[in-house]
């Protein structure tokens, strides 16, 4: 693996406003609601979450920032989702610029993160669930998880609590 690559993946999740919200969970590990919600998914085209992810053996740690300011993610609901979408990646081979990652590589190497909102974060909005939805999907496209969307749903659930 050479050192002087860079190789990145760029996501981008709707928001949505919640029209009536569910109270209470039935299962506080999963974040699965006592009852449903309705709720109301709002044009990307206008109000959304743009996440790119990059890893390159010149990174010296994760790091992250959210709408241009840098943040910590020592925080259990990072690393909840860091964990899951490392425990199944795959190899990821890019041939043209001579880049190859083996599974076992993702545990050593580290990420940054830039994630925009064209939105007010923490506005009703349901910032959170759209940032770790478009985190948890830009990093299994970079890390060539094979998880379905459902199961890609659920671990950036995880995000929304620690565990």
């Amino acid at each position: 693996m050479g050192e002087k690559w860079v190789l990145m993946k760029t996501a981008q999740t709707p928001t949505n406003i919640a029209v009536i919200k569910y109270w209470g969970k039935r299962d506080e590990t999963l974040i699965l609601p006592v009852n449903d919600s309705i709720s109301v998914t709002l044009d990307p085209a206008h109000l959304c979450t743009t996440t790119t992810v990059a890893v390159s053996p010149a990174f010296q740690q994760d790091r992250m920032w959210l709408n241009g300011k840098e943040m910590s993610l020592s925080g259990g609901r990072y690393q909840n989702c860091l964990r899951e979408i490392r425990k199944r990646a795959r190899e990821v081979e890019d041939k043209e610029r001579g880049i190859k990652i083996e599974k076992k590589d993702w545990e050593k190497l580290h990420l940054h993160i830039a994630s925009y909102n064209n939105f007010p974060t923490a506005a009703g909005l349901a910032s959170s669930a759209a940032g770790f939805a478009c985190l948890v999907f830009a990093l299994a496209k970079l890390m060539n998880v094979s998880e379905d969307e459902s199961q890609l749903s659920a671990i950036a659930r995880y995000g929304l609590f620690y565990l």
